[in-house]
């Protein structure tokens, strides 16, 4: 996994996820419910702005959440606690070299995470085979280049370009949604 995160590590960063998470939570968790005692692997976790939602949405199936960065662990960790969910672990590990065995889960949930990957159909190949046969896999990225800006602001859009750019520099593909 791409260890230089396009967005960066500082406080306003994950400010940004959580105000994300929560405008698009309708959107991206409408069917992000998982049956009693299933085990979910939420893979590329970050800074916790999805998790809190599936575990919430699933309050009895065991999530499993991974990231490479320790400190947005425990930012997510923080976050869970908060929350007071206990359906939830946390592990720090690179999504190219899950600590778990083949077939070890029944749902994988990814969330922008491919599009910071230089690698994203090896990722996918990688979450695969830790996926039990029937399990579902659940992926969901971004297009930047498809934004929006109304009204039309030229300023907005050599932003996006940049943050493509960027995102391509660091072995990403902000366009991949």
């Amino acid at each position: 996994m791409n260890k230089g995160y396009v967005h960066g590590y500082e406080d306003r960063e994950n400010i940004r996820l959580q105000d994300q998470a929560s405008t698009l939570v309708e959107l991206l968790h409408s069917d992000t419910l998982y049956p009693a005692g299933s085990r979910v692997l939420e893979a590329g976790c970050g800074v916790g702005a999805q998790t809190v939602t599936l575990a919430r949405n699933s309050p009895t199936a065991l999530i499993t959440s991974v990231d490479i960065s320790g400190a947005s662990i425990a930012e997510a960790k923080r976050k869970v606690a908060a929350e007071g969910l206990t359906n939830v672990q946390f592990q720090q590990a690179d999504i190219f070299h899950l600590p778990f065995g083949p077939e070890y889960f029944d749902h994988v949930f990814v969330c922008f995470v491919l599009e910071h990957l230089a690698q994203p159909v090896a990722a996918l190949q990688t979450l695969k085979d830790h996926l039990r046969p029937g399990g579902t896999l659940t992926v969901i990225e971004g297009d930047h280049g498809s934004a929006y800006f109304h009204p039309d602001s030229e300023a907005a859009r050599r932003t996006i370009e940049c943050q493509v750019e960027l995102q391509r520099r660091a072995g990403g593909n902000a366009l991949i949604g």
